[in-house]
């Protein structure tokens, strides 16, 4: 017997850009395409719509995807934002009890996203240019002051979605950043220290007004040691986070039902076979349905 008679294989994309998403075919695909484990569903539940919601006051805190290349992080943000901008892919999401709760973002939201690439700019001047120019898109005409004419940006921010709320009555506004930590982690300190500041500051905002920051970052910002000199900084802005982790078992869960997905008849075939060797490997017997979804691919790897 061959592998492929065992194995329904699916190919998948090796990168997925965040900005596919504003295409509504790819959005569409991308929701289409998305595994969701249980555990995910659950953390998107009780952290992100929880955060994204318009309807209850509550004290709304910025979201940071923490996901490694490979991991489907940007998959994931796409995913989110298509969601949140158009409520008729709910339809096309495949977690039932996800997409129940997702009923209360659904459509809610205009969509800005980008990319952070190699930059001199401060993550400020950054992210309210790219606010600047999609605004002007929509028609609506806004300046932020230079930052040397600043001394708090939330008040701009609330100016701003003033006037976006003019445009936009029902409607909150979600800012979704990729590769945010690739841009922070070639900052010299007092860099870092500007940029945190303005986390902290969008984060802060969140709480008053209708406007919802996301960014996907490679690995934990508040436990990372490579940030561990401007620690009391992170520590302000890890109070207006909620962080969501891309865990070993969501991507084996996604590896089972995307690369190797078998049916019934193809899974008792492979685990007759797997039986045969389950005493001679350390807890082989208690996992072997584990076993059996990722075979050929052994669960540690």
């Amino acid at each position: 017997m061959k592998y492929k008679d065992l194995i329904q294989f699916e190919p998948i994309e090796t990168v997925v850009k965040l900005k596919d998403a504003d295409k509504t075919s790819e959005a569409a695909r991308l929701v289409k395409t998305y595994v969701m484990s249980d555990s995910m569903a659950e953390s998107l539940i009780n952290l992100v719509i929880p955060q994204l919601q318009l309807e209850q006051t509550i004290d709304n805190k910025g979201l940071f995807i923490v996901g490694n290349y490979g991991t489907g992080k940007s998959h994931l943000m796409s995913v989110i934002s298509a969601i949140a901008e158009d409520a008729s892919l709910l339809d096309l999401v495949k977690h039932d009890k996800f997409k129940k709760h997702a009923a209360t973002i659904a459509g809610k939201f205009e969509v800005l996203r980008f990319e952070i690439g190699a930059s001199k700019m401060n993550l400020r001047d950054i992210v309210l240019k790219k606010i600047e120019g999609d605004l002007k898109k929509r028609g609506i005409e806004y300046k932020f002051p230079p930052v040397d004419e600043v001394t708090d940006n939330k008040q701009y921010l609330v100016e701003m979605m003033g006037l976006f709320e003019e445009k936009y009555p029902d409607k909150g506004y979600l800012i979704v950043v990729d590769e945010l930590l690739d841009y922070l982690q070639h900052k010299k300190e007092l860099e870092i220290k500007f940029d945190l500041g303005f986390l902290r500051e969008i984060g802060e905002v969140s709480k008053n007004i209708r406007i919802r920051f996301m960014a996907g970052v490679q690995e934990t910002l508040f436990d990372n040691p490579s940030f561990s000199f401007v620690a009391k900084t992170i520590l302000k802005v890890k109070d207006r986070y909620e962080q969501i982790i891309i865990k070993r078992e969501d991507i084996s869960y996604v590896v089972s039902q995307r690369l190797l997905q078998k049916n019934n008849e193809q899974k008792a075939w492979v685990r007759e076979h797997l039986q045969k060797f389950s005493s001679m490997y350390k807890n082989m017997a208690d996992r072997l349905e584990e076993y059996t979804s990722l075979f050929p691919i052994h669960p540690a790897y």
